[in-house]
């Protein structure tokens, strides 16, 4: 992708944004709500009607809006959404479309063929000048999803998908899209036994005047949010979640997902777990809903009893996929519904993050 060619239409969605954001959390950059406050999001469609019309169904502003997207999309047209709903955007970032060949592997990325993207992303998000939040290739150790390392009978994707190579993606993503002086950004990725961005001979190459790369990438306000299944599947050697864990310097937020359609003592059991383990850093429900039954709300009500419980876990995602009328949405399970619309209405959610905030939020 040619970085040259947003430079415009970026500058023009920079001009008519101006927030002010909210410190780093003490846990880094990871942008939390204020301590002992929890955001509360849903997956977005595409159109921001839709996300008024969950606001309605449920009495309450939702902090923040999940889009579900693929390598080599834009994003600004999200992050216009974002803003006019005033809420702060997570990117659940894949490597391809649903059910489509991938864009691009993680032992790709690794080896540098994916850094426009990367940069393209790097300079989307400064120029909005918004908190972003990125739950890269979530689910890793899902088989149904492309750069996991393992195929659902447990043979394996080879290196191309190992779990080696998922982890040197993951940390080359968060290095160029963080941004920072250019030539600490390969001094770091040599480091990691990886090449220079845009696979660069050396930091004078003159690959970056002829892409307009700048010597200083802007530093945009971004999280990165680890969110694997909290067991493999396949459950085989290799395919924990462990082994996608690309440590904790470059990963600001874990979490994990949960259904009701999958809800037992096992669920519960290993999201107890996980939780422990990962315990420094802050902790959110990836995607969460009462599919595909939920009799009387206990599902969600019981997920949102163990966020209250596990003091760390600052957001809860809502998942009703890509539209707003299949079988995920909320209007489809009454019960949920009146359990879930009492609890965000609650003293510890946050419906408007600090930035937005103003005698008129739109709501």
């Amino acid at each position: 992708m040619e970085l040259r060619r947003v430079k415009t239409a970026l500058g023009a969605f920079a001009a008519l944004i101006a927030i002010a954001t909210g410190a780093p959390s003490a846990h880094g950059n990871a942008y939390e709500p204020p301590q002992g406050k929890s955001f509360h999001g849903v997956s977005e469609t595409g159109l921001t009607r839709d996300y008024k019309s969950f606001a309605r169904l449920t009495g309450t502003h939702s902090a923040v809006q999940q889009r579900f997207s693929h390598w080599g999309q834009p994003l600004t047209p999200a992050l216009e959404r974002f803003h006019k709903t005033r809420t702060r955007g997570v990117l659940s970032l894949s490597t391809g479309p649903g059910g489509q060949p991938e864009v691009i592997t993680p032992l790709e990325i690794s080896q540098g063929r994916g850094d426009d993207y990367m940069l393209l992303l790097n300079e989307e998000i400064a120029a909005s000048r918004q908190i972003v939040y990125i739950r890269l290739m979530a689910e890793m150790n899902g088989h149904w999803n492309a750069y996991s390392a393992f195929n659902s009978d447990g043979t394996s994707r080879g290196k191309s998908h190992s779990t080696k190579s998922f982890k040197k993606a993951w940390k080359r993503f968060s290095i160029i899209v963080k941004g920072g002086p250019r030539d600490k950004i390969n001094k770091r990725l040599l480091a990691l036994d990886m090449p220079r961005l845009l696979r660069a001979k050396s930091n004078r190459d003159k690959i970056y005047s002829r892409l307009g790369v700048p010597k200083t990438l802007p530093k945009p306000k971004v999280a990165m949010m680890w969110v694997p299944q909290t067991r493999g599947s396949p459950n085989v050697r290799g395919n924990a979640p462990s082994d996608y864990y690309p440590g904790a310097k470059y990963v600001d937020w874990v979490g994990a997902d949960a259904y009701a359609k999958f809800a037992n003592s096992t669920l519960w059991n290993n999201l107890n777990a996980f939780y422990r383990k990962y315990d420094n850093h802050p902790f959110v429900i990836g995607e969460y809903g009462p599919w595909d039954s939920d009799p009387g709300g206990a599902f969600t009500n019981a997920m949102f009893d163990w966020g209250e419980t596990h003091n760390r876990t600052a957001m809860l995602l809502y998942y009703r996929d890509v539209n707003a009328t299949n079988i995920f949405n909320l209007q489809h399970y009454p019960d949920a519904l009146g359990v879930l619309s009492q609890k965000i209405a609650g003293d510890e959610f946050v419906p408007i993050s600090a930035e937005y905030r103003g005698p008129d939020n739109g709501f």
